[in-house]
């Protein structure tokens, strides 16, 4: 989901930036991976008055070897010699179960919750795929709503691409999931899709919104179609998520933001199957009208 640089390839060293001299990177990397803190610790100090250019943040690659073996010791002994707190290491501990290390950035400052960019949630919502990881973040504050700019939530990329446990285990700490655009992730899911529906469903997740029409992200997207999850259903062609939808109450005279319905998208979409699957809901709605008509008439 992000562009592989030296961030996150702990054991390329490249020429540096700042021109501190690369024996100096590569021997603090050495130091960190046999645990010497004190040998570690007397480098750092050191460092600055035998080179000629010395910058702390070229030891970004020390930070990520520290941060991948939850090694606190070492990433204080950078913290404190003025080495950034950057989120993309938040990235790397959280892949290494690096609890530690994400407890000690939180007592310097750092926001659990703080979205990685406008496009990619928090850390809990790297941690879809591990339980233990997941639940370590929300018992320490993580918000499986908290949304990016672009309204994505923890909890769109768990019901997208996450377990079972994990969407389970977010659901359990909150109450409203109206945030995040949580059903049109869902009917995107490679498996378990049927599942994961129901439980957003029976949990309150709003059926018949368009993509983005409870956000401000709305004004951005206005050239995509943006309809209703029964639209990214039909667009799909999942044949199994459309019944699902329509049986839980889905209304599929509601138009996306290009002025379709869903009926209208899946024929510009060639969904042929979808499209009878549509019409044959439509056809037994009317019956059901027409009987209900029938029994208020001999009711008078």
């Amino acid at each position: 989901m992000e562009s592989q640089t030296p961030l996150h390839h702990p054991g390329a060293i490249f020429q540096l930036p700042g021109g501190t001299p690369r024996e100096i990177v590569v021997k603090a990397k050495e130091l960190c991976i046999s645990n010497d803190i004190q040998r570690f610790r007397e480098l750092l100090d050191s460092a600055p008055s035998e080179a000629e250019h010395f910058t702390i943040t070229d030891f970004g690659v020390v930070m990520c070897q520290a941060v991948e073996q939850d090694r606190v010791p070492f990433i204080q002994a950078l913290l404190d010699r003025g080495f950034p707190l950057d989120p993309c290491y938040a990235r790397i501990a959280t892949r290494h179960q690096s609890k530690k290390t994400l407890a000690l950035w939180m007592e310097n400052g750092w926001d659990i919750n703080a979205p990685m960019c406008g496009t990619e949630p928090s850390v809990l919502g790297i941690a879809v795929n591990d339980e233990s990881m997941a639940v370590w973040l929300l018992d320490n504050g993580a918000d499986p709503n908290k949304r990016t700019f672009m309204d994505v939530t923890p909890l769109s990329w768990a019901v997208e691409w996450g377990s079972i446990s994990v969407i389970k285990a977010m659901l359990d700490r909150t109450t409203d999931i109206h945030a995040g655009q949580v059903l049109h992730h869902a009917a995107r899911r490679a498996s378990d899709t049927i599942q994961v529906l129901e439980m957003l469903i029976e949990k309150g997740a709003p059926l018949n919104t368009p993509m983005y029409q409870d956000s401000n992200t709305v004004s951005m997207q206005c050239f995509m179609s943006l309809g209703t999850p029964l639209h990214t259903a039909a667009e799909l062609g999942n044949l199994d998520v459309v019944r699902l939808l329509l049986s839980k109450g889905a209304d599929p005279t509601v138009k996306d933001y290009q002025g379709k319905t869903v009926i209208e998208l899946a024929r510009r979409m060639n969904r042929l199957e979808v499209v009878e699957v549509l019409e044959k809901d439509k056809k037994k709605e009317k019956q059901k009208e027409e009987k209900e008509k029938e029994g208020e008439e001999k009711g008078e």
